[in-house]
C-alpha cells in the first residue's frame, strides 16, 4: 500500500510539475510571440526580444536575451545579459554561481539563508553567490563551455567547445582551454574596429533581407562600411 501511495505521489507530482512548467512557457509565448520554445523549458524572470529559439531542457533565470539569439538543448543561463545574433551550443553553462572558498566549509548552508536546501544553519546571506554575466552581440559559444559569473565577453567573440572562461574576453577574440586563453583574433585590428563601430547587429530586419549576401563576404561588407 505504501509503495502504491508513493508511486501515485511521484506520478501526480510529475504531472503537476509538467502542467506548471507548460503554463509558464505559455505565458512567455503570449508575451513574446515571435520566439520559439521547445520542450521541457524552465524560465523565471526572463526578458526575450524577437526570433529567439529556446531548445529542449533549457533553464534560464533572471536574464535578458536579445533578438535572433538561440540557445541549444540542456543549457543553463543564470543572471546574464546576452546580446543579439548569439549562437549558444548544447550543454553550455552561463553563470554557474559562486561558492565561498575562504570559510571553514564550502557548503552554502553555513553562509546562506536564502537557499532551497532542506536544512540551513546561517541566519542571513553572508556572501555574494552570483554576478551579472554580460555577453556581447554575435558571440558563438561552443558545446560544454562554462562561462563563470561576472565575465564580460566582447562582440563577435568565439568560445571554443569545452572552454572554462574565468576572465573577460576581448571583442572578436577566439578563446579556448581550461582556463580559457586567447588563441587568435578573427580579423585584423582595422576590421574589428569597423565592425564594432558599425554595430551592424542593430540594423533592421529589412536591411538584412536586402543585404543577406553581403553578410557572407567580409571584404565586401567592410568596403560597404567604409563608404558610409
Amino acid at each position: 500500500m505504501r509503495v502504491a501511495i508513493a508511486f501515485l505521489k511521484i506520478i501526480f507530482g510529475e504531472l503537476y510539475s509538467y502542467c506548471i512548467q507548460n503554463l509558464n512557457v505559455a505565458k512567455y509565448s503570449v508575451r513574446y510571440p515571435y520566439c520559439k520554445y521547445h520542450r521541457n523549458i524552465s524560465l523565471n524572470n526572463v526578458e526575450f526580444s524577437k526570433y529567439n529559439v529556446i531548445f529542449n531542457n533549457v533553464v534560464i533565470l533572471n536574464s535578458i536575451i536579445e533578438s535572433h539569439t538561440y540557445i541549444q538543448h540542456d543549457t543553463v543561463v543564470v543572471n546574464a545579459k546576452i546580446g543579439k545574433f548569439c549562437s549558444i551550443a548544447p550543454m553550455v553553462t552561463i553563470g554557474p554561481g559562486i561558492h565561498e572558498t575562504g570559510k571553514v566549509s564550502t557548503h552554502p548552508s553555513f553562509y546562506l539563508r536564502n537557499t532551497p536546501l532542506e536544512k540551513v544553519f546561517s541566519k542571513q546571506d553572508n556572501v555574494i553567490t552570483t554576478k551579472l554575466t554580460i555577453i556581447g552581440n554575435d558571440v558563438w559559444i561552443g558545446q560544454h563551455a562554462i562561462i563563470l559569473d561576472g565575465v564580460h565577453i566582447g562582440h563577435g567573440a568565439i568560445i571554443a567547445a569545452g572552454a572554462i572562461v574565468n576572465k573577460d574576453v576581448a571583442p572578436y577574440s577566439i578563446v579556448g582551454g581550461v582556463p580559457a586563453r586567447h588563441i587568435k583574433y578573427r580579423f585584423d585590428p582595422e576590421t574589428i574596429m569597423l565592425l564594432e563601430k558599425s554595430e551592424w547587429w542593430n540594423y533592421s530586419d529589412e536591411w538584412f533581407e536586402e543585404n543577406a549576401a553581403m553578410m557572407l563576404d567580409t571584404e565586401k561588407f567592410i568596403e560597404y562600411l567604409k563608404c558610409l
